[in-house]
């Protein structure tokens, strides 16, 4: 670290000098974050210094006090924050709408009209999905929405690059030869792969590209910013990335060989790293007194419930059942405010009797909820390459498993060969499937879990991961020693 090196902000101390071998990972979201885009790296610290390493990891600052979020951290780790305060223009932008709203104040949009996903974007009164497929998006602009979508992408990556070169000048900073051996990218936001480039470049350490999430092949797009500006400058910047990258790393299998057809010369640094199931314990099982199918969390684009409902209405009037005997429980909601409520998705199907609908919980009363499940439910998506950090947590329970999402989807492969009840999204495919297991659960049979080997393992994948860095490391080392003088040996 150089002279006027930054304090972090969190340090938990070790036996980890300043000098000792470290990785540092550049990742937006990490504890004190609670998104589920921390828990990534939060859950492959503890790995990390296993095999040696301290950690220091560079995230967004904190807005908040810290509490205990920080705790379970693995001694020798230190967090660093870089500010994000809106760019100038989202300022402007956010001023407007205010200004919007209390000159037209009847011209918003009704309650049933999905909204962009911009934070204080001006909201055209015009019904529209919540994403659009790439294959729908203009390659050409338009329409005004159109110039608003353009403008919208072109927020999102000013503002993803602002902090994406922030976090490399504080990273250059942090960075001691000889001690830090690998930069590590995670994201999204899809930007910050730009701040490990832009460190490795400088400083020669290797990069790693974490891509939880596809970039330039991301199938669809939230509505506000799907525009070709949008793809054009992720194909940009993710080709820069990947011929920088010593190993870019994918989080399910369908993205992996997805970005090797991108990639092609890059293929051989391209792998696969699930998020995989933790260790820790968890509730143990208990019986709700009915068939009880469960789901806890956020529900984002195209994961829709009324499929499920409309399922399980077959269900009810084919076994002619009671509440008592059968119930959908929902701990959440939707990730877009003005859709129909899920109690009323329920309602329209005619099983309002049969669902409850409760709001998000602390995690471990959500794990106190899902214990008491028969069955839990994975909504099918449109992003077929995903596979939801939920479908970890969800093996680990005594109950079965009904994942609805195509076959050649990402969930699909994962749960391949287990007694998960994969299932085409479709109302009488689903009903089939409900039914099947109502029948062994009224006949007296109890559920078993799915996930009971290794590939389902955090620390199977964490070690396929940190395998892969340490080659990188030794591969590294062995090219220093080379360009040695035999007289300085």
């Amino acid at each position: 670290m150089s002279v006027d090196a930054p304090l972090p902000f969190w340090e938990k101390p070790g036996s980890f000098a300043q000098d000792a071998h470290r990785l540092l990972v550049i990742s937006y979201h990490f504890p004190p974050d609670t998104t589920i885009g921390a828990r990534r790296w939060e859950k492959l610290a503890d790995a990390v210094t296993h095999r040696g390493w301290g950690l220091d990891v560079i995230t967004r600052s904190p807005t908040a006090a810290l509490g205990d979020a920080l705790d379970t951290l693995p001694a020798g780790t230190r967090v660093f924050g870089v500010p994000d305060p809106p760019l100038s223009a989202e300022r402007l932008e956010h001023l407007l709408w205010r200004g919007y709203r209390k000159v037209w104040p009847n011209r918003l949009l009704d309650e049933n009209t999905p909204r962009t996903s911009t934070p204080g974007s001006l909201r055209v009164p015009q019904p529209r999905t919540e994403s659009m497929d790439r294959s729908e998006i203009p390659r050409l602009i338009r329409s005004p929405r159109d110039v608003l979508r353009t403008y919208w992408a072109w927020v999102d990556y000013a503002h993803g690059m602002r902090w994406a070169r922030h976090a490399a000048r504080l990273a250059l900073r942090i960075v001691r030869p000889g001690a830090h051996e690998v930069v590590i990218t995670s994201a999204p936001p899809h930007m910050t792969h730009e701040s490990g480039r832009l460190v490795s470049v400088a400083t020669g350490l290797p990069y790693v590209m974490d891509m939880r999430d596809p970039w330039s092949t991301q199938p669809w797009l939230p509505e506000s910013v799907a525009s070709a500006h949008w793809y054009r400058r992720a194909e940009r910047h993710v080709r820069a990335c990947v011929a920088q990258a010593a190993l870019v790393v994918a989080n399910t299998e369908p993205a992996r060989a997805t970005l090797a057809r991108a990639h092609a010369d890059a293929s051989d640094r391209i792998i696969t790293v699930m998020n995989g199931s933790d260790s820790d314990p968890l509730p143990p099982h208990r019986d709700a007194g009915q068939f009880s199918i469960r789901y806890a969390g956020t529900i984002y684009l195209h994961r829709d419930p009324q499929l499920l409902f409309r399922a399980a209405a077959h269900v009810i009037a084919a076994e002619k059942l009671t509440p008592a005997q059968f119930g959908i429980g929902i701990l959440g909601k939707f990730a877009a405010e003005d859709r129909l409520s899920m109690f009323g998705m329920a309602v329209e199907e005619g099983i309002g009797d049969f669902v409850t609908v409760d709001p998000p919980r602390p995690h471990r009363a959500a794990l106190e909820f899902l214990s008491a499940a028969t069955m839990l439910v994975v909504f099918p998506g449109n992003n077929l390459l995903a596979i939801p950090a939920k479908v970890f947590e969800y093996v680990r329970f005594d109950s079965w498993l009904l994942a609805i999402a195509e076959p050649e989807s990402g969930i699909a492969q994962l749960l391949r060969g287990t007694s998960a009840d994969v299932v085409v999204p479709q109302v009488d495919v689903v009903a089939a499937a409900i039914a099947a297991r109502y029948r062994q659960y009224a006949r007296g049979q109890q559920p078993q879990r799915v996930g009971s080997d290794d590939r389902f393992s955090r620390t199977t994948q964490a070690r396929l991961l940190l395998d892969a860095i340490e080659r990188i490391v030794a591969a590294r080392g062995a090219r220093a020693a080379m360009k040695v003088p035999l007289v300085e040996r």
